[in-house]
């Protein structure tokens, strides 16, 4: 225990003035005599032991009255263990939370603007020889650089809401290592936040022991918000004229139901479906809208509803293509299959070419979007790279083999795709059996679950496939025996669909089977190139596009921003790095002359998701973790009052002028009330 004005102890002299007072009794008693005081001595003794504990519980009080009230004015405190340092110089890195979710409203406004206020007087309780690093979610150039008082006040000024969204642990790392680049031994972090759970990540914060964090919360009097989690479709490929259902998933953080919200679907801004929908409270609805492609080309959607305090996720954005053709590419032993044909080159939207393995130009591989080999005998080295390459890049190849294969040649081929190749022919008659519903190319044949015995394709000779592991494989459809009739495999960013049947009549029915012209019509369809519905700003997307003979520069635009973006090119494509200076969510194309593809950006969602750590569940972190920190809660008091208990100690003349007023109240009583 300390005083920070001991000068004032000498008044504690003080106390010797009611002692005094109590030992020379100036009173003057009158005697009264009595004929006989023996029934009167029992009571005199009584009277006199309760007047003198009486008496001394009055100079008692006085002496603790005077006592405390003196001490009030010395100020008493318990030294802290930063006291010392708090008389050195310090670099001091505070961080302010702008992420969208600080839009919330608090006691003072926005949590955004009650952190700025805290900040500054953060700044203001330091010397004027001390330096600051501010830090928010931007991570902008110039944040690691030290600030005076002053340049750190402006810098807090001018703090805005950001799109970006980053974890404690992301921040604490970058503040971590600009502290540290400091010659200042004295170092101390704040982190002024709402600290919603999902980015407040203090168990993965690798902890510097030296420095001394302070975990301020920003706390919002009101939790409440209703929001576009996100949107798909139910078919994964896209046409003209199709009928398309858009689900989209609404969650509301409040404890109120909301019922009949209006919500609006756009697509090219023009209003397509308004609907509405109904939630409950601290719950999600999933709602489905319907319509109809209209045009070709980019598709540029977006969903809205109005919600507040927090509107940057009430609107939610989509891009998506139709494409004017499918370039389908058909190689053989023979000029034409007709089975292929009859599919592909009577439908407009395909764009069908055949050609005789001994006749094809390599190049045309690349330019298409799907590859059928059929009746082959052998894959000759030079087709097999060129394949590899096509589907390394994002091509979908359909593998029928004829009914007498070179198998070593087939090996070769199909191991250099990282797929099961085949082993040996099996002519035992065998029936298709198990049909994958749930794989894309069979999600829009049935409609619900087929039932009953299905009439499906009979099998003279089919051949079986190793058992080795492979490329991420799925079967579309089974033999009765479980034996693969049809396998998709997962190559890089393409497909491979590996069948165990030729085309012949001889090996199946499958191409007189009604099931072959929506198999081979849908994984055309596939086979487009189908971009992300949509990209989160920040999280550091990419996409992938063929390169063309004439690489041209880049853009990724809209009406009011025009970028071009970072890339990087390998064998035949390009890495198109998207997310580089995207920071507001909207609809965007990228273009470079050649193509256009369509792009959709939306904010960060966890932000939206308004569960925040507790008082509670920050002690245990704290103490789970190995971070030198401290949880200053500012609920009954101010920065600067927490601020001098931490630097200075704990200060205790308040308590001192309580207790003194208590014992004057006491002194009173016992004189009044007391007799």
């Amino acid at each position: 225990m300390k005083f920070a004005y001991p000068e004032f102890l000498y008044a504690l002299f003080a106390i010797a003035i009611p002692i005094i007072i109590h030992l020379f009794n100036f009173r003057k008693f009158k005697k009264i005599y009595f004929s006989n005081v023996e029934f009167l001595k029992e009571v005199q003794q009584e009277t006199q032991a309760k007047s003198k504990l009486k008496h001394l519980l009055i100079l008692l009080s006085r002496i603790l009255a005077i006592a405390f009230l003196v001490f009030a004015f010395a100020q008493p405190f318990v030294p802290s263990s930063k006291n010392d340092a708090a008389n050195q110089n310090n670099v001091v890195g505070i961080y302010i939370d702008n992420s969208f979710s600080m839009e919330s409203t608090g006691e003072n406004g926005s949590l955004l603007n009650e952190a700025k206020i805290k900040a500054i007087e953060l700044v203001k309780s330091y010397r004027a020889t001390d330096k600051f690093i501010l830090t928010t979610n931007n991570f902008s150039i110039g944040d690691q650089r030290l600030l005076s008082n002053e340049e750190a006040i402006d810098r807090i000024e001018e703090v805005v809401i950001s799109s970006n969204s980053r974890n404690i642990s992301t921040i604490y790392s970058r503040n971590r290592d600009a502290i540290n680049s400091s010659d200042i031994n004295n170092k101390s972090f704040y982190l002024l936040s709402d600290f919603q759970k999902s980015t407040a990540d203090f168990l993965s914060i690798k902890a510097d022991t030296l420095i001394n964090s302070f975990i301020i919360p920003i706390k919002a009097t009101e939790i409440s918000n209703l929001y576009i989690d996100s949107c798909w479709f139910n078919s994964p490929t896209h046409l003209l004229h199709q009928n398309e259902t858009l689900n989209i998933r609404i969650k509301n953080n409040s404890k109120n139901d909301l019922e009949n919200i209006p919500v609006k679907l756009y697509i090219n801004n023009q209003n397509i479906v308004p609907a509405s929908f109904s939630v409950k409270a601290n719950n999600e609805t999933i709602i489905t809208l319907n319509y109809r492609n209209k045009t070709n080309g980019i598709q540029q959607g977006r969903v809205e509803l109005r919600d507040s305090p927090i509107i940057t996720d009430d609107i939610f954005y989509f891009s998506y293509s139709i494409s004017d053709n499918i370039n389908i590419l058909g190689i053989g032993n023979n000029e034409d299959e007709t089975s292929l044909s009859s599919i592909y080159a009577t439908d407009s939207v395909f764009n069908y070419s055949n050609y005789n393995v001994t006749q094809l130009d390599y190049s045309l591989i690349k330019k298409s979007n799907l590859v059928v080999i059929y009746n082959l005998e052998k894959v000759n080295s030079g087709l097999s790279n060129a394949l590899k390459g096509f589907v390394d890049n994002g091509g979908s190849l359909v593998v029928f083999p004829s009914n007498k294969i070179d198998f070593d040649s087939y090996r070769e081929f199909l191991s250099l795709l990282n797929v099961n190749y085949y082993t040996t022919l099996d002519t035992l008659k065998n029936k298709v059996r198990d049909i994958n519903l749930k794989h894309p190319v069979f999600s829009n044949v049935f409609d619900g679950k087929p039932k009953g015995n299905l009439n499906l394709p009979i099998v003279s000779a089919h051949y079986l496939i190793s058992k080795n592991t492979t490329a991420f494989k799925n079967t579309i459809l089974a033999l009765k025996d479980a034996s693969p009739f049809l396998t998709e495999y997962k190559v890089e960013k393409g497909s491979v669909y590996l069948s165990t049947v030729s085309l012949d009549n001889e090996s199946s029915n499958f191409t007189n089977h009604a099931l072959f012209v929506p198999t081979l019509y849908n994984i055309a369809l596939l086979s487009q190139k189908n971009y992300p519905l949509f990209h989160i700003i920040g999280n550091n997307s990419t996409v992938n596009v063929s390169r063309g003979e004439k690489e041209n520069v880049y853009h990724i635009k809209n009406k009011s921003l025009d970028i071009i973006p970072r890339v990087r090119n390998a064998n035949n494509s390009t890495t198109v790095f998207v997310d580089t200076g995207v920071e507001k969510a909207d609809n965007y194309v990228l273009d470079n002359n050649q193509t256009k593809i369509g792009l959709a950006y939306n904010y960060n969602r966890s932000e939206s998701e308004l569960s925040y750590i507790s008082s509670v569940e920050m002690d245990e972190i704290i103490k789970s973790s190995n971070i030198n920190a401290q949880y200053i809660d500012l609920t009954n008091g101010t920065i600067q009052s927490a601020l001098s208990d931490l630097n200075i100690g704990k200060k205790y003349w308040k308590y001192c002028i309580i207790l003194a007023l208590l014992f004057l109240a006491v002194e009173i009583v016992l004189i009044k009330i007391f007799k």
